[in-house]
């Protein structure tokens, strides 16, 4: 399989609507050592905001670890040693993780004051005022999607319409345009809108093919990859229908994912603590259970591997 077409299927991510003009973006990465220190120092200075909201704790540590695995996408926060907001995945990561994932009806609230625990100011405030936009973004994204009748659900290899697809595909980088401006889409998406326009070319080309239309000027044929192999041909289709299915996902559709991805892992937790508790199982027999656990558990690859670096 060509090596531009390798890599797991996620799920798409949101933006921000209408930032303010005095939010400073910087895409430039500052110095490794000094963002995690920056980062650290501050949310120590705020365990004590954290506590208030989340409740008291043991340690500051365990104050931030509200949610499983939002100490792990905290610590790849990012600032400027000028303390401005570093605009990365994290950032789009841990946003959707409150939204998408926790269930409170205050989670936007929780988000901002976990924003503030975790950033310096003015970071922290940068990182704020992206999450109201946010949220109108992720309404006005269903919304429009829901106009064009597409649905991942029923999507399926015999029924692509890849006109209509493309169509929604320039609809939505306009809103995100419009919504979110031109250097946090890139930042947040330029890699994602690469493999979908690739996803998008070659399954126009393969339809034409099987219809018989040749390439013409204007428009040169797409180089279609192709396997000696009919199951490594079938799972890059695949792969190609699970961008194009990505894509066509509302965030209602990821929410209720994702929630349901929280009650799981809640009860793996549950569960795996007993494991890890056991005395009289050693290293071997304790990683074994854990890993049938999460067999159990989670269907997919992709989900038993992120229970697993969630840990425990």
């Amino acid at each position: 399989m060509p090596e531009k077409w390798l890599g797991p299927l996620c799920v798409i991510c949101a933006a921000a609507l209408g930032l303010s003009t005095g939010v400073l973006y910087l895409r430039h990465t500052a110095p490794a050592a000094q963002v995690a220190t920056s980062v650290v120092a501050d949310s120590e200075s705020n365990a004590a905001a954290a506590a208030s909201v989340h409740g008291p704790a043991a340690d500051t540590d365990d104050s931030l670890r509200i949610w499983p695995g939002d100490s792990s996408l905290a610590n790849g926060l990012a600032m400027t040693d000028s303390h401005h907001l570093i605009i990365n995945d994290t950032l789009r990561e841990l946003i959707d993780f409150f939204l998408l994932e926790q269930a409170d009806d205050d989670r936007a609230d929780q988000l901002k004051l976990y924003l503030r625990t975790r950033l310096r100011s003015p970071a922290s405030e940068e990182a704020v005022q992206i999450v109201e936009p946010y949220v109108a973004y992720m309404k006005a994204h269903d919304e429009m999607l829901a106009a064009q009748n597409l649905n991942a659900q029923s999507l399926n290899a015999s029924n692509v319409d890849i006109n209509r697809i493309s169509t929604w595909r320039q609809q939505r980088d306009q809103l995100r345009q419009r919504m979110l401006g031109g250097q946090v889409e890139q930042v947040w998406y330029q890699n994602d809108d690469s493999q979908l326009t690739q996803a998008i070319d070659e399954w126009r080309q393969r339809a034409a093919d099987q219809e018989g239309v040749a390439a013409s000027a204007q428009q040169p044929r797409y180089p279609v990859p192709h396997w000696q192999n009919s199951r490594d041909e079938e799972l890059h289709i695949q792969y190609l229908l699970g961008l194009l299915q990505k894509a066509v996902t509302s965030f209602s559709e990821r929410s209720h994912e994702g929630q349901h991805w929280a009650e799981r892992y809640s009860s793996y937790q549950n569960d795996a603590q007993k494991i890890t508790h056991d005395a009289s199982l050693d290293a071997a027999q304790r990683d074994a259970q854990l890993q049938a656990l999460r067999v159990k558990l989670f269907p997919t690859q992709g989900e038993q591997q992120r229970a697993h670096e969630l840990g425990p």
